[in-house]
């Protein structure tokens, strides 16, 4: 049908399933570390400059 086999390539669907699901999940982290930083400036231009003071980012990920 597709000439596509798993067999013919000698991957079992376990290794693929754990190689598909091991590149979303370092995708999503990824992802989230950018939407956390966003946040994180966003926060940083929009606080009460006066009331809380800079103490830097933590630059630990």
């Amino acid at each position: 049908m597709f000439g596509l086999s798993l067999n013919h390539n000698e991957i079992n669907f376990k290794d693929l399933e754990a190689k598909i699901y091991k590149f979303v999940c370092d995708e999503a982290c990824e992802l989230i570390a950018q939407i956390l930083t966003m946040i994180d400036d966003m926060l940083l231009e929009k606080r009460d400059k006066k009331e809380y003071r800079c103490k830097g980012k933590n630059t630990q990920i």
